[in-house]
């Protein structure tokens, strides 16, 4: 088996020359047994054994999965009840290991991509050979009541199912999967249940894929977007008595490079000492993005319809990244220049008793709104200390450093700073911005680094690193991370190479085949 793709904790894997996961088998391709003590076999590619099946199994209480030799069985997907569902899920690969496929049977069709989201490889036809005798014909993974002679029912909703199936391989290849999650739980309350309990999960073990996000309201509980505001608590601003900045965002991202952030850029920095200035964008779903982080994901990555409306979910959403943010504990004041958003961000920021000033521009980029924007700062930062370039780039460093690498990121920001945001800014030779990491790449000496301060880490067989390592290659790894995430390559106890995980720390000593890190940087 060779891992071509992940998502979330969705695997694309290559079976053999023809099959790859999630594959569906049918009712000919199981073979089943008059004991108990085998469980009869299943064909994916060539036959294998299926795990037995004791009497009273209770797929409720762990251990969750039937075991063979090289297949798990997850009993009652269909039934079980969501919440349960993801906590079992939480346990799929360490019960089962990652050179194990996961068969969830009897399974509906609009239940596939969530199941496979959540790590089941393996499925059957037995729902769709079932509703094709009742009259019911599949279509998205829908059903609908039809009136046609069953044979032919039959072969059509296999065709259909066949669609289906190649439609999620071809998300999760694309890093798409979550979206068509996503449109099967608009009119299905279970899935949509399930993808609600998910989210904890998907940010502690998910792939991170660096791919657009399509943002819509449900996008307010994507993994991707949690995590980025769930780190906003550890997070503050470059320097202290600034002025909070708050600016609509931009269909063009990063932000900075739109024509609108120019235009902004270029009126405040005529204004003495600007540079007190810290500009956080506001957004759905992401909420508020401050400017240094604007490279990473996903703030970088995703598309939104913009109407200038806010519904509930997403002001409450906004009330709560001003919670994380803690305006009142960092900044001396606050203007608003945000357009249609500018009352509800006004209103916000006085709940937390920030002093606060509305530029009252209901088109911020025009003249007059760029007029009104300057002359509000020159009044709003007129009496504040200045603040050197210097040190306005070291706490822009240190902010987004503490961002990516947490708690082991004062190794980066105890270096020379040198440069400045977005593109020049550098941690001495251990790290420069980069737009394809996201934020501060490593180079190899910052890996050396980065190792010794407990950064995650892969060891590999000994020879010449010229490319990318594959998990043929691997031999150990120490640390944590998940699939996207920098790591470092070990060679006998040197450090030899730096780059983008491609697979899980277990699934790497699992697989013979597949790329486990993509290399950026080697000696």
């Amino acid at each position: 088996m060779e891992p071509l793709a992940h998502e979330g904790l969705a695997r694309l894997l290559q079976i053999d020359d023809s099959l790859q996961t999630p594959h569906v088998i049918s009712r000919e391709d199981l073979t089943d047994t008059q004991d108990l003590i085998s469980g009869g076999t299943i064909k994916i590619g060539k036959p294998v054994d299926l795990p037995p099946k004791p009497l009273g199994l209770d797929s409720n209480k762990a251990p969750y999965l039937q075991l063979s030799e090289e297949i798990a069985v997850l009993d009652h997907a269909s039934s079980l009840q969501p919440q349960k569902l993801v906590e079992i899920a939480s346990h799929f690969r360490k019960e089962a290991g990652y050179s194990r496929l996961l068969y969830a049977p009897a399974v509906e069709p609009s239940d596939i991509p969530i199941l496979a989201y959540l790590g089941v490889d393996i499925f059957d036809d037995l729902n769709v050979e079932l509703r094709s005798a009742t009259g019911w014909a599949l279509d998205d993974g829908s059903w609908t009541k039809v009136n046609i002679k069953t044979k032919d029912l039959q072969s059509q909703n296999q065709e259909e199912l066949e669609r289906w199936l190649l439609k999620i391989r071809t998300s999760i290849m694309n890093g798409t999967l979550r979206e068509l999650v996503e449109v099967t739980s608009l009119h299905n309350p279970r899935v949509a249940q399930i993808l609600h309990y998910s989210t904890s999960l998907l940010i502690e073990k998910g792939a991170r894929r660096t791919v657009m996000i399509r943002a819509n309201n449900l996008s307010l509980e994507n993994p991707s977007v949690v995590d980025f505001q769930q780190r906003l608590l550890d997070y503050v601003p470059p320097a202290k008595n600034m002025v909070l900045l708050v600016l609509p965002c931009s269909a063009r991202k990063p932000y900075f490079k739109s024509s609108s952030h120019k235009r902004f850029y270029n009126t405040i920095k005529e204004v003495d000492n600007y540079l007190t200035l810290h500009t956080v964008s506001v957004t759905s779903p992401l909420g508020l993005v401050p400017r240094e982080l604007e490279f990473c994901y996903p703030a970088a990555h995703y598309d939104i319809a913009v109407t200038g409306d806010w519904n509930a979910s997403e002001v409450q959403m906004l009330r709560e990244q001003f919670s994380r943010l803690k305006p009142e504990k960092h900044y001396l004041r606050a203007i608003v220049h945000a357009g249609s958003s500018s009352r509800i961000i006004t209103e916000l920021l006085r709940e937390r008793k920030v002093d606060t000033i509305d530029t009252e521009s209901e088109k911020p980029s025009s003249f007059e709104g760029l007029k009104n924007l300057q002359e509000v700062t020159r009044t709003a930062i007129a009496e504040i200390p200045v603040l050197s370039s210097k040190d306005r780039a070291k706490g822009e460093a240190i902010g987004l450093a503490k961002f990516q690498y947490g708690e082991s990121s004062p190794f980066l920001t105890e270096s020379e700073i040198s440069g400045h945001m977005p593109y020049k800014l550098r941690c001495g030779d251990l790290a420069t911005i980069s737009p394809r990491v996201g934020g501060l790449g490593l180079t190899l000496t910052g890996a050396v680094k980065y190792a010794s301060n407990g950064g995650p880490s892969v060891t590999a067989e000994d020879f010449k690193l010229v490319g990318d390592l594959f998990a043929v290659g691997v031999k150990s790894y120490d640390g944590h991370w998940v699939i996207g995430d920098q790591v470092v390559i070990k060679q006998n106890g040197k450090v030899t190479g730096v780059g983008f995980a491609r697979m899980n720390p277990e699934e790497m000593l699992s697989m013979s085949r597949g790329l486990a890190v993509e290399v950026r940087h080697h000696a």
